[in-house]
């Protein structure tokens, strides 16, 4: 396959520690929210789509929060809460029906809509580019290699990239690479989680310690996905 800047970002990531997914989307979505706080929040339209959201999601506001993003929340916010006031100003949603339209209604049917915080759409969209480039990479043989020896992916990234659908991206050569590096990588974890509940035991408390020791660290970043 052609090697593109995307190839070796993914590549370049695969060779760190943890799930490249996780690494790459958080980064695109850090990008994302910063280029937000100092231009796209005094962007009319951008400012309109958020009011239309409500804002964002829990954990986007409370990332650009810990950005320091002060005067960007405080502008658009404003506007957020001017119309939720409307809103109940003018009686809507007070008695909230699955039909209704206005913000009270979307918080009842927040767990079976798609959410509509736009950092969080900018996000599945990075997931689907990345997992696209993931998958036309498992062809080259240095990438599958680079990929077996890595921390492989965390387990929500495993199966997203596994059933996502995606143009011309069913099933092919690549899922079998994906299944069999994935396979290898728990294999390997569990042998390490194995000694590492071993030299907890007294007996072995003086054994010398290795990567092992952090283990239990990799597993929680591989099941639940990390955290950067």
């Amino acid at each position: 396959m052609p090697e593109s800047r995307d190839y070796y970002a993914l590549f370049s990531a695969i060779a760190q520690e943890g799930c490249p997914l996780c690494r790459l989307v958080e980064e695109r979505i850090t990008n994302y929210l910063k280029t937000w706080k100092y231009e796209g929040f005094t962007d009319v339209t951008i400012r309109a789509e958020l009011c239309r959201a409500q804002g964002f999601c829990h954990a986007h506001t409370w990332q650009l929060v810990h950005m320091g993003a002060t005067l960007p929340l405080a502008q658009a916010y404003r506007d957020v809460v001017a119309t939720i006031r409307e809103e109940l100003q003018q009686g809507k949603d007070l008695n909230p029906q699955p039909t209704a339209g206005g913000f009270l209604s979307r918080m009842f049917e927040s767990k079976t809509e798609p959410t509509a915080c736009p950092a969080c759409r900018y996000k599945a969209q990075a997931e689907s580019n990345i997992i696209q480039n993931l998958r036309q990479s498992l062809n080259d043989d240095d990438f599958y290699q680079q990929l077996t020896d890595s921390d492989g992916l965390c387990l929500p990234h495993f199966r997203l990239a596994c059933t996502i659908k995606l143009p011309g991206g069913g099933t092919g050569p690549w899922l079998n690479r994906l299944r069999q590096a994935q396979i290898n990588r728990l294999q390997r974890l569990e042998q390490q989680l194995d000694e590492l509940i071993r030299k907890h035991d007294y007996r072995f408390k003086d054994e010398p310690r290795g990567p092992e020791m952090l283990s239990w660290k990799r597993a929680a970043g591989l099941i639940a996905g990390e955290e950067y």
